[in-house]
This record gives C-alpha cells, sequence and structure tokens, in this order.
C-alpha cells in the first residue's frame, strides 16, 4: 500500500462530548449579587426548590370545571315519578305515517292544499332559473372543494368485509349548500317586498312536553333551516275528518325511549316581542348515518314521511304553547299553519301541517290536519363519471313546489 500524509482529523461528534463534559462542571462565579441582596432583605433561593414545588392550583381549577355527575335514579335534580317518551332528531318512528297520525291526533290528506297547488301550476319562472338550480346541485354535490373521510360503507351481504374509505364531500355540507342556493333563488324571485318580512335560521332546537290520555310526550327537534314571517300562515278553508289508523295491538309510543329524567319547559327560539316570529317553513335534512330504527334496519318511506309530519308538529306545537301558555291544551284561538320540507339532498318530501288542536286526549273530537304527496326526486344520479362530472334525471318541478311554499302567504 501507498504511504500518505498524516491529516490529524478527529472525530467531531467526540469533541463535542469531551467540550460539554468541561462546561458542564464549571462552577458559576461569585458576582456578588447574593450578598449584595441579602443586605436589602431578600432571600435567594436555589433554582431547584422553585421548580420542584408541587402546587394544587391547575388540578383544582380543573376540578372545578367538571360539571357533576348525576345518577338517574331518585337522587337526580330533574328525576320525575312519571315516565316520559322523548321523540329526537336520530329516531324514528315504527309504524311510520300511521303511528304519527295516532300519535298527534291528526288527519292526513295525500294532497297539497289547494293554493298552493294552484300556485305551483300558475307559478312562471324565468327561463334561466331552471339552469341556477341545476349548477346549485352541481357545486353541492360535486364542485365543491371540501374533500373528508366519508363514512363506511357496508354490505349487508357481507357484514364483516371492509371498502376503503373514500373521500368527498359530507353528506351534512351538501345538504345545506343545496338548501342554501335554492332559498336564494326563491329569495331573488320573491323580492324586497317579500324578503323583508322573511327570515332565516340555521340549526333552530324546538322542545314541547305535552299530555295525552296516561302518556307524557316530549319532542325535542331541530330545523336545520328555520324560516320565519311577519305575519302568520292563514289557517286551510274545509273541514277534513277520517278515522285514525288502529295500531292495535302496538302503542302509538312504541320504539320512542322513555326516561324519568327530564325538563318540562317549552322553548321556541324567537320571542314573541320581535317581528317576524310566525313560523313559515322548517327545512330538515335526512342522514341515513344518524337516523335509523332502534333495530339497525334501513329507514322506509313512511317512516321518512312522519319524521317530516312530526317536525312540524312540534314547531306548531312550540308556538302554540309560547302564545297561548297553559290554556293552549284545552282549545286554540285559532289554527297555526307550518309548512314542512324534508330532503336527503336527492329526495324532497313536502307537507303542510295545520295544529287545530293540542288536547290529543281521544275523547276530543277535534283532529289536525296534514296535507302532504309522495317523495319527488331532484335528480336521479350525480357524481363523476370517467372523471367527468354529470347530472343525469333532473327534474325542475322539485323548484317550482319550493318557491310556491316560500312564496305563500
Amino acid at each position: 500500500m501507498r504511504f500518505t500524509n498524516k491529516l490529524y482529523a478527529q472525530h467531531l461528534g467526540w469533541m463535542f462530548k469531551k467540550k460539554w463534559q468541561v462546561q458542564g462542571k464549571r462552577i458559576p462565579t461569585d458576582t456578588g449579587a447574593e450578598s449584595e441582596l441579602s443586605n436589602h432583605g431578600i432571600k435567594v433561593k436555589d433554582i431547584m426548590e422553585v421548580a420542584s414545588t408541587k402546587t394544587g392550583f391547575q388540578r383544582m381549577e380543573f376540578e372545578r370545571l367538571v360539571p357533576p355527575q348525576h345518577a338517574e335514579n331518585e337522587t337526580h335534580p330533574n328525576w320525575n315519578p312519571q315516565l316520559c317518551h322523548f321523540y329526537g332528531n336520530g329516531n324514528v318512528l315504527l309504524e311510520g305515517i300511521s303511528q304519527a297520525q295516532v300519535l298527534t291526533k291528526t288527519v292526513e290528506i295525500k294532497a297539497l292544499p289547494k293554493n298552493v297547488i294552484d300556485a305551483i301550476e300558475k307559478s312562471q319562472l324565468p327561463s334561466h332559473i331552471d339552469r341556477s338550480v341545476y349548477n346549485a346541485v352541481m357545486s353541492s354535490h360535486v364542485l365543491d372543494a371540501e374533500q373528508v373521510k366519508l363514512p363506511k360503507v357496508k354490505i349487508p351481504e357481507r357484514p364483516a368485509f371492509r371498502l376503503p374509505r373514500d373521500y368527498g364531500i359530507s353528506h351534512q355540507r351538501k345538504n345545506r349548500l343545496l338548501t342554501n342556493r335554492l332559498l336564494a333563488e326563491c329569495e331573488k324571485l320573491a323580492g324586497r317586498s317579500l324578503t323583508s318580512r322573511r327570515r332565516l335560521l340555521d340549526l333552530v332546537n324546538f322542545k314541547v312536553t305535552l299530555p295525552k290520555d296516561n302518556l307524557l310526550l316530549q319532542f325535542d327537534v331541530t330545523a336545520e333551516k328555520f324560516i320565519t314571517a311577519a305575519r302568520p300562515i292563514e289557517p286551510i278553508k274545509g273541514r277534513y275528518d277520517d278515522d285514525l289508523p288502529d295500531l292495535y295491538p302496538m302503542k302509538c309510543t312504541i320504539s320512542m325511549p322513555k326516561k324519568h329524567v327530564y325538563t318540562t319547559e317549552t322553548f321556541y327560539p324567537l320571542s314573541n316581542h320581535i317581528n317576524c316570529t310566525h313560523p313559515h317553513t322548517v327545512v330538515t335534512h335526512f342522514d341515513k348515518n344518524f337516523v335509523g330504527n332502534v333495530y339497525e334496519t334501513g329507514v322506509t318511506t313512511t317512516q321518512f314521511h312522519s319524521r317530516t309530519l312530526l317536525k312540524a308538529f312540534a314547531v306548531a306545537a312550540t308556538r302554540a304553547k309560547q302564545l297561548y301558555g297553559g290554556s293552549a291544551l284545552e282549545k286554540l284561538p285559532k289554527p297555526i299553519v307550518v309548512q314542512s320540507i324534508q330532503t336527503d339532498g336527492r329526495v324532497f318530501h313536502f307537507g303542510v301541517f295545520q295544529l287545530n288542536t293540542l288536547s290529543l286526549e281521544e275523547k276530543n273530537v277535534e283532529k289536525n290536519y296534514w296535507f302532504h304527496e309522495s317523495n319527488m326526486e331532484l335528480f336521479t344520479e350525480c357524481g363523476y363519471k370517467m372523471g367527468r362530472p354529470y347530472l343525469e334525471g333532473f327534474n325542475k318541478d322539485v323548484f317550482h313546489v319550493i318557491n310556491a311554499f316560500y312564496h305563500n302567504a
């Protein structure tokens, strides 16, 4: 081998290691600061004594913020001896529309009111509206920039098989964007004279507790979009009467959970002392991953319809108790009409509910009215095909009904 010159190279990591070993053993130089502080009566402590001191301030503050937990028994402050049956946003009625009729003492009319039908037939919308609604569907279902992990897709025939997770626009965002765009088109057609008498609210809660025979019912629901008006909708003319469905041997409260812990206050989101507080239209979003039966099966069409009815009933009942208090349970001075729309982003269900009475006893002859039609599909299919967005089966008649609902007074 050939001899070379010595480079005298040193290992850099070894050098730094030795350097820190020397520097770590250095003794601080006495600057006289400690003696000077002692002369002024200031005590000097070692930093390790201060750093190792344990104080319980943070722990005590954390425990103070945690609300006390109460067991759901007689010791709970909201315990009541009578059981209460609950209806919320996540559960549906087992028997669907027939059970909702018995529960709310309502007559079903399978058609919309005559004034709404006339408004739909006579409506002459500009030619560009169909294109605007088409673009609203595409922008909310396909062209939006949100990319989140979508819910798991399950195959009933293969429950243990896990499909790869997809990314895309969330179901909640699709419905919210579509509803906002459609209502914005309605406002453009209505003009300033009508929109000034309307108010739009998002994610509004309603809560009301009602007696029925020897039962107690509580409706605690949420409306994704709530439209109010300066004047209430006029009651529907005509008298409708029919026998309520027979649910025997089931009770009308089947599939409704019951609890002893509850409160009975009524909550309507707007005060009666301001303008535009009358309920006009309630818009509800349906998500099959959130709403379902207790036995984990899909929601049927009749259960879907019953959800539209009960949302409108809860809003009307809450408004009645706000206006008339406890006397509303005996007799209403004037019926309350609420329009209801439910959609999953593709299928729309329209209905009009007229609250004539809050007395749900069997001996009461007076009944409520529920006008509705079958489901309407806004489109058949929407998505991507060969990397390009597409929309098939677009139905422009859906917007005509929404526009008629918005203009109805």
